[in-house]
């Protein structure tokens, strides 16, 4: 007994400790939009150390830390917030989505890296747990229990209670649509969902994002089973109940190369064994994007490239030209293929091979120049992405020499890039890798045209 009155002592006081770092700064100068006082994210790992393990690593925990938010918000976005009250509005909204719990604590404009030091950023556990709606001026509303609030429907106590809000997807959607501060739809990932056939037969987001892999396999979620916590001290471990649905907290997306791998596929369509008679040989590629219940590539799509990369090769390494079939709009730039925009040696530079299949959303700034930062974004001017469950069909040719026979191999590769290097250099970053989501091979034998 005395045992256990020591380690529950011991217990309490490091929860105190937790909260005392967690907690609002006491100066009177630093206004608050709730009373209430965060506690921190290590704090929950004494009892739920798994889901905290999976949390910790994730992008919602990392997303006011993570280095290019971080570079833009604080060498850009705060900047210009100070001349403009435009701008200072955008500053907000940064800062409701990239780290609420600040946003909540602390009611004037975070200008420095050492006033967000103060506070616990990202998405917090307390955060979303204590999360039961949203306010008509925006706000987040806060569940007036104090209790934490869960999608388990057995677990409600003294601590925890259960919540159907925290399983829609409009528990998502605050903040995975956005407009800035020229009125302009800048993220669109719950919208795109909304409109999908995901969407209409009810598939949410956390149906994909927080299952046991990150997507749907054969059309349905898999989820982990077991205890959602596990509590040591006074209670045996035993008493914990084993659920059949436990949700991840890894949130895998956008930087998830795990995530993104084989998130679309790619098949080839052949029509014909030879050549017509200019000595092209054509093909029809398809990109399959049934697996995403949104735009491939969405979030930051001003930032996303999402190309293909097409091949024809003979077995001694012989390569032909492949020529990929015009989308372009007469009078319009061509944003569809790297390197055909005038822009493109700016924005793409070296990132994507010039004549690539290129998907992406192009934003352009006051003067009708590309930009690749929300904040500039006067309109929208283009946006070729997958939608999602599409089947894109995607035409090229192969040019052989004239009278060619035997066999050439077609390779086809997906490619992502979470942004390219002319932004992450301007904000003096680290590179972004790029991911390969899927690749194809088909191996074909050619026979000469019937002419020749």
């Amino acid at each position: 007994m005395k045992k256990l009155l020591t380690a529950v002592c011991l217990f309490l006081a490091a929860c105190a400790t937790e909260v005392r770092q967690s907690a609002v700064p006491a100066d009177s100068s630093l206004g608050g939009r709730l009373a209430y006082r965060y506690e921190s994210s290590d704090m929950c790992r004494g009892c739920h150390a798994e889901i905290y393990e999976q949390y910790k690593d994730s992008m919602h925990a990392r997303a006011f830390s993570n280095p290019l938010f971080n570079a833009q918000y604080f060498k850009e976005v705060v900047p210009r917030a100070k001349r403009d009250p435009k701008f200072a509005a955008e500053a907000r909204k940064c800062v409701y989505c990239h780290a609420p719990a600040l946003f909540m604590s602390y009611s004037g404009m975070i200008e420095t890296p050492e006033q967000a030091a103060r506070y616990e950023t990202g998405v917090t556990c307390d955060f979303c747990h204590t999360l039961s709606g949203y306010a008509e001026n925006g706000d987040y509303l806060q569940n007036p229990s104090g209790k934490k609030q869960g999608p388990l429907k057995s677990t409600s106590s003294h601590h925890a209670e259960y919540s159907g809000f925290l399983q829609v997807a409009e528990y998502c959607g605050s903040c995975h649509n956005a407009t800035n501060h020229a009125g302009l739809e800048v993220k669109s990932t719950y919208k795109e969902w909304r409109e999908s056939s995901y969407g209409k037969s009810g598939n949410v987001c956390q149906e994909c994002h927080m299952n046991k892999y990150g997507y749907l396999r054969d059309g349905a979620a898999e989820f982990n089973k077991g205890k959602a916590a596990h509590i040591n001290i006074g209670y045996g471990d035993t008493e914990q109940k084993t659920h059949e649905k436990l949700y991840s907290h890894a949130f895998p997306g956008a930087h998830s190369a795990a995530q993104l791998e084989d998130a679309l596929q790619l098949e080839f369509k052949i029509g014909r064994r030879n050549a017509d008679a200019q000595s092209k040989f054509p093909f029809v590629l398809h990109v399959n994007n049934s697996r995403s219940g949104h735009k491939m590539p969405t979030g930051s799509s001003d930032l996303r490239l999402l190309w293909l990369a097409v091949t024809a090769a003979t077995d001694d390494g012989t390569r032909f030209p492949v020529i990929l079939h015009s989308r372009r709009i007469a009078g319009a730039a061509d944003y569809s293929v790297a390197g055909a925009s005038s822009d493109d040696a700016t924005v793409l530079g070296a990132d994507v091979p010039a004549g690539s299949r290129l998907y992406r959303s192009v934003f352009v700034d006051g003067k009708g120049r590309q930009t690749l930062f929300q904040y500039d974004s006067v309109k929208n001017v283009f946006d070729n992405r997958l939608n999602a469950a599409e089947v894109r069909s995607e035409m090229y040719d192969v040019l052989l020499p004239k009278g060619f026979s035997g066999q050439i191999t077609l390779t086809a590769t997906l490619n992502y890039l979470a942004a390219p290097s002319s932004v992450t250099r301007r904000q003096k970053v680290a590179d972004f890798k790029p991911v390969v989501i899927s690749t194809q091979q088909k191996r074909i034998t050619l026979v000469p045209h019937l002419t020749e």
